[in-house]
């Protein structure tokens, strides 16, 4: 009888050992289910992720060439801001070259007429002494006559 109490045991360990292989299995695919579940969840996120990269990317795309554009024409602006310099500064060196021309000008008219007032002055004094000696002259004729 021994021998069937230890076959009893033996198909009991069994029994217990097919219900722990079957708990294993179905907590197995449990997890497995559960795993799917997160990689699908996860490829899902990956998906949208991707999509947004892609349309952040093609938004940062358009936003460059914008950038690109304003810069070329901000390029046009200070290119003509340059060109508007340089041409103020030829007309600043014409203007100070005409001045310095009127200013030589204008002290060389200033020695010209102070020469010619030195002149004008000078003809005056002779032309004064002239008449001077035209009077005594026409004064000591008539004397000479009337002896």
């Amino acid at each position: 009888m021994w021998w069937q109490w230890g076959a009893a045991a033996c198909i009991f360990a069994f029994l217990v050992l097919i219900g722990l292989a079957i708990r294993f299995a179905y907590l197995a695919i449990r997890a497995l289910r559960h795993a799917e579940t997160a990689l699908d969840t996860m490829q899902q996120q990956v998906r949208q992720t991707t999509e947004s990269t892609e349309s952040l990317l093609l938004v940062s795309t358009e936003v460059m060439r914008d950038l690109q554009g304003k810069m070329q024409a901000v390029d046009a602006w200070f290119t003509a801001a340059e060109e508007t310099g340089e041409a103020v500064q030829r007309v600043s060196r014409i203007v100070k070259s005409a001045s310095l021309a009127i200013e030589s000008t204008a002290l060389e008219a200033r020695k010209a007429l102070h020469s010619h007032r030195d002149a004008a002055n000078d003809l005056m004094e002779l032309t004064a002494a002239g008449l001077q000696l035209w009077h005594r002259l026409q004064a000591s004729r008539p004397m000479k006559s009337k002896e």
